[in-house]
C-alpha cells in the first residue's frame, strides 16, 4: 500500500511539473506577444503620421494647383478664364459683404 501512494505521488508530481512547464511557456508566449503588440502599435503610429503628412502634402498641392491655374488664366490661357472669372466674382462678393457688415 505504501508503494501505491508513492507511485501516485510521483505521478502527481510529474503532472504538476508538466503543468508548471506549460504555464511558464504560456507566460513567455504572453510576454512575446505583448512586445509584438507594442512594436505593431509603433508601426501603426508611424504609418498614421505618414498618412497625415501625405494628406497635408496633397492638400497643399491642390491649393498650389488652383493658384497655378488662376495664374495661368491671368496670363491669357482660355482654359481657365471662366474659372478665374468665377473666382474673382466670388471674391468681389465676399468683399462687398464685408463692406456691408462694416457699414
Amino acid at each position: 500500500m505504501h508503494c501505491i501512494n508513492f507511485a501516485a505521488m510521483s505521478k502527481l508530481l510529474s503532472q504538476i511539473d508538466q503543468i508548471e512547464l506549460r504555464i511558464n511557456a504560456l507566460i513567455d508566449e504572453n510576454l512575446r506577444l505583448q512586445e509584438e503588440v507594442m512594436k505593431n502599435q509603433q508601426v501603426i503610429d508611424s504609418l498614421e503620421k505618414e498618412i497625415e503628412e501625405a494628406q497635408e502634402a496633397i492638400k497643399s498641392g491642390a491649393e498650389s494647383m488652383v493658384a497655378l491655374k488662376t495664374a495661368n488664366a491671368m496670363l491669357g490661357s482660355d482654359d481657365y478664364k471662366t474659372k478665374t472669372k468665377l473666382k474673382i466674382n466670388a471674391l468681389v462678393r465676399e468683399i462687398d459683404q464685408c463692406i456691408a457688415q462694416l457699414a
